[in-house]
């Protein structure tokens, strides 16, 4: 019903429309004739028209006429302060094994009936000091020279300590030693030695040692004093008490520059066969400054002694000579070096008696004037394993020692001293290390002496070569071997008048140590290995090949 309704209104409105144009056409002239199509399946479609969206207004924040309070209440607690300790962070940094042993035991054994004791403890872990205490006892009881003739022992006891303070150190050591030596310079092919006994001569010495030092050994200012108390006496009439002070202090201005002071006093009372009651003071003073800055170094300064030995056309006991040191690296490779020095070296009879054992008595004990050595040179190192030097030393001495034999005694020897001596020695030295398993460190001295009115420099030798192996072929096993060589010995033989050169020197010498744990390691040791027939001495020569095998235990 709807449709039919539909389709009568718009046969109406198109009828009426028709009209309408046909009137307005008739008006304008001519009646044209009109069709209409009809067409019922035809869909009319309006276009979607979009919805207008608008947002809510925002509302006004109501205020509240509420008022509101808060009520803090105060609470007190009869609670102490905090006290606040502060600490070192104690950080576990991992530790050596064998740093936890503070003692340790060597036994061992050889031929020439040769034992050896050595123990040693320390207290390292006890706060601010630590203490150490020492013992060693090395003998060999038959010799080169009729067994029991030529025997030789060595004992030694000592203690020492250090007191750590906040910005200084105290320390302090005391020990004894006895050394035993017999005369057996005589031959023993001789019938009417057959029974000889030789006559010992047994060293006692009693040290003493105390000081005070700085501990940051980097700072400004460093300093280093100690006092020196030495007793001395041997079997037969030699007796020297030493006492003495040493010091020194530097100042650093710069990383490049410092001067220091160092000073050395020397009191000795000795006395033997031919003298006595004498007193041989020795003071010593070197100021000096030094500047250095890349591979320059200079050192400029003074040394100032005071001595009291009487001698000969002596013309003071106060000397004034100069110490001069510099060198210049070019690079690491190479450098060069120069020195110009004066000094007078003290000597005391137990520095004679240490360097020769068979000293007799003396006549008279005096310093070595060093009137001056020049030297100059070259050094450097090579790919930072190979180190060497090679110079020459020029020096003008008065009253040098010697070693001649005595003319009353012909199994001791005595001191003898020339006025005036020129020596030139040529010195070259060479050093390497690879990696960690083998390290070489060598040095050859040739000596050429002037003397006044000595015939020769008795029993100094010409020339020296010192060899030195370390390998470390494993972690647990160590070897040294040495080789010492000597020469050019000139000594005086009364029984022929004459002077003769004594045979060359060579000592091959050769340690093993080889670590089985932590605590245990064994040890061998041999000596003179080509079995050389060395003198040093006239008349005395050294023991053949001598070997010692043993064990250390570290607790």
């Amino acid at each position: 019903m709807i449709n039919k309704q539909l389709i009568f209104r718009y046969i109406f409105i198109l009828i009426c429309t028709g009209l309408t144009f046909d009137s307005f056409a008739q008006q304008r002239g001519e009646v044209q004739d009109q069709e209409f199509v009809i067409r019922k399946d035809r869909v009319l479609t309006l276009p979607i028209q979009p919805r207008n969206f608008e947002r809510i207004p925002v509302l006004p924040t109501p205020k509240s006429t509420a008022n509101f309070n808060y009520l803090v209440k105060p609470f007190f607690f009869a609670l102490p302060p905090l006290e606040i300790a502060p600490e070192a962070s104690q950080k576990q940094f991992p530790r050596n094994r064998e740093e936890l042993f503070p003692g340790f035991v060597r036994l061992g054994f050889g031929n020439y009936t040769s034992p050896i004791v050595e123990a040693r403890y320390n207290l390292w872990e006890e706060g601010d000091y630590n203490i150490g205490a020492k013992v060693k006892h090395e003998g060999f009881y038959t010799g080169p020279v009729g067994a029991e003739n030529s025997a030789e022992t060595h004992t030694l006891v000592g203690l020492d300590g250090t007191l750590f303070k906040d910005y200084f150190q105290l320390y302090g050591h005391v020990d004894y030693s006895r050394d035993m030596y017999n005369f057996y310079g005589y031959d023993p092919e001789n019938i009417l030695l057959e029974d000889y006994v030789t006559s010992q001569n047994i060293f006692n010495t009693f040290k003493l040692r105390g000081g005070i030092s700085n501990l940051e050994k980097m700072s400004d200012l460093n300093y280093d004093a100690n006092l020196n108390v030495r007793l001395f006496g041997d079997s037969f009439m030699a007796v020297e008490n030493e006492l003495g002070i040493n010091g020194e202090v530097d100042f650093w201005f710069n990383e490049k520059l410092r001067a220091a002071v160092d000073a050395k006093l020397s009191l000795t009372t000795p006395s033997d066969e031919f003298y006595r009651d004498i007193n041989r003071n020795y003071f010593r003073l070197n100021p000096f400054v030094e500047y250095r800055k890349e591979g320059l170094g200079v050192k400029a300064g003074a040394n100032i002694i005071f001595e009291n030995d009487i001698t000969t056309n002596k013309k003071s006991d106060f000397h004034v000579y100069p110490d001069i040191q510099a060198s210049y690296m070019l690079d690491d490779a190479f450098g060069i070096y120069a020195g110009f020095e004066g000094d007078v070296l003290r000597k005391t009879y137990y520095d004679f008696v240490m360097e020769n054992q068979f000293l007799g008595p003396s006549d008279q004990l005096l310093n070595t004037i060093q009137n001056f050595v020049a030297k100059v040179g070259l050094k450097g190192t090579v790919n930072g394993e190979l180190t060497y030097e090679a110079g020459v030393n020029v020096g003008k001495f008065a009253n040098m020692h010697f070693f001649n034999t005595s003319p009353t005694d012909s199994l001791k020897f005595n001191l003898a001293y020339d006025s005036d001596t020129r020596l030139i020695n040529y010195v070259a030295k060479v050093g390497w290390e690879y990696q960690d398993w083998y390290k070489l460190n060598a040095s050859i001295n040739y000596y050429q002496y002037t003397l006044n009115e000595l015939a020769a420099a008795f029993h100094r030798p010409e020339w020296e070569l010192n060899l030195g192996n370390t390998f470390k072929p494993m972690e647990k096993l160590l070897i040294h071997a040495n080789l010492n060589a000597m020469g050019g010995i000139v000594s005086f033989n009364r029984g022929l008048d004459t002077t003769e050169v004594l045979p060359t020197i060579l000592d091959l010498h050769l340690k093993i140590d080889y670590k089985i744990t932590d605590q245990f390691s064994v040890f061998a040791v041999g000596n003179n290995l080509l079995n050389q027939s060395n003198q040093r001495f006239l008349n005395y020569p050294v023991r053949g090949i001598q070997g010692i095998g043993g064990l250390t235990f570290k607790f």
